[in-house]
């Protein structure tokens, strides 16, 4: 779990960084009129950037999805196993329910992933969709200014 505390605190960087970038590029553009082809250039990597975001977010969140229903499948084939088995039985029941607590533990952070990777997802589009709606608004002031 700690490489996906890692991984999240990754994206979430990344996501800091696009958008001090754009909020730089933004300010240097009001200084500079001549960077707006850059500019526009820039907005468009940082459009692809956040698609592929949000594309390897739902793709991580769909590889947790799968160890763990993996890792409960497999506690649950031990269980039935060890169930079968009445060599030690009272401590069968512990250990039954044991795993049962690991269990719900592991559906519980898969959900809080879920959750936090959505929330990731849903952070990018949104600074995206900010940049996007700015650029357009300053085009606007531009052209109401030239006319």
């Amino acid at each position: 779990m700690g490489n996906l505390g890692k991984k999240l605190l990754g994206i979430g960087l990344l996501s800091a960084t696009a958008g001090a970038a754009v909020y730089y590029f933004t300010k240097k553009k009001e200084e500079n009129p001549d960077l707006q082809e850059e500019f526009a250039d820039f907005q468009d990597n940082l459009k692809e950037t956040a698609a592929s975001a949000v594309n390897v977010a739902s793709k991580f969140k769909e590889v947790v999805e799968k160890s763990v229903d993996q890792a409960v499948n497999k506690a649950d084939e031990l269980t039935k196993e060890f169930s079968e088995d009445d060599i030690f039985e009272d401590a069968f029941e512990d250990l039954t329910e044991d795993i049962e607590d690991i269990k719900e533990d592991v559906k519980d952070t898969v959900e809080d992933t879920k959750k936090a990777a959505e929330n990731i997802s849903e952070k990018i589009k949104d600074t995206v969709k900010d940049c996007v709606c700015e650029k357009e608004k300053e085009e606007k002031e531009d052209t109401s200014a030239e006319l």
